[in-house]
């Protein structure tokens, strides 16, 4: 079994029901954590955490508050990592303390900070993609470290423009078409950088409206979708 650990958000990690098919066991999982915020630590003294109700939400937040992506990838002791950038769609902010922090709806619940914070760097904006930047870097040289230099594979799968049906629910073709636009060039830093991009074509990228268990969105798909991202990175583990 090749040891896989995924970095990045359900994207990726709703893959994981066909790992077995493709010899791979996933060994560890980093969701809401920002490349711009995960070598940014803030202060977990700020924090509340125990108002947080989900203890997976809880742990996520910890760990982003902790910048705790390259501890858990050592920790892990993985084959390969497997990183989306899905969840950098919600932005980073710079918490009180001067870290920075992914803006996710856990780190603003009532009572888990009383602020303030800075203004949120949106995905796609210069800032955001100046700190991402230096977070690549400095993730790169971790697993330089781990000896995982060349055994990061970036999950490209595009966000889908069309349900299962062939139809724009919930206005997803908008939402879809801005989130793929913007990842264009953070993309193309990591492929620059020497990050093994894994992309599969936009028309086999389908959402599903009907019956995932997080509901529809354009990144939630429906199987084949998730089959055909694993025969990618299927292949291109082989290859080496």
């Amino acid at each position: 079994m090749t040891r896989v650990f995924i970095y990045g958000s359900c994207m990726t990690r709703d893959s994981e029901p066909w790992f077995k098919n493709f010899g791979f066991e996933m060994v560890g999982y980093v969701a809401r954590q920002s490349l711009a915020s995960a070598f940014r630590k803030a202060d977990g003294s700020e924090y509340n955490l125990s108002k947080i109700q989900s203890s997976f939400q809880r742990r996520m937040t910890k760990g982003d508050i902790e910048g705790n992506l390259r501890f858990e990838i050592q920790r892990s002791e993985p084959d390969v990592v497997f990183w989306d950038i899905c969840d950098e769609r919600l932005g980073v902010k710079k918490s009180h303390s001067g870290g920075f922090i992914t803006h996710s709806r856990d780190h603003v619940a009532e009572g888990v900070h009383p602020g303030p914070f800075g203004p949120v760097l949106k995905f796609g904006g210069d800032d955001h993609y100046a700190l991402w930047e230096r977070g690549l870097t400095e993730m790169l040289t971790s697993l330089d470290r781990y000896g995982l230099a060349n055994k990061l594979y970036l999950n490209a799968t595009p966000w889908a423009v069309v349900d299962e049906f062939g139809r724009d629910h919930n206005e997803q073709t908008a939402a879809a078409e801005s989130f793929n636009s913007a990842a264009e060039r953070y993309l193309d830093l990591a492929w620059r950088k020497g990050v093994n991009v894994i992309a599969i074509p936009q028309a086999t990228a389908i959402s599903r409206s009907e019956g995932h268990q997080w509901g529809p969105a354009p990144f939630h798909y429906v199987d084949s979708t998730y089959l055909r991202m694993l025969e990618a990175l299927g292949e291109a583990v082989a290859k080496g």
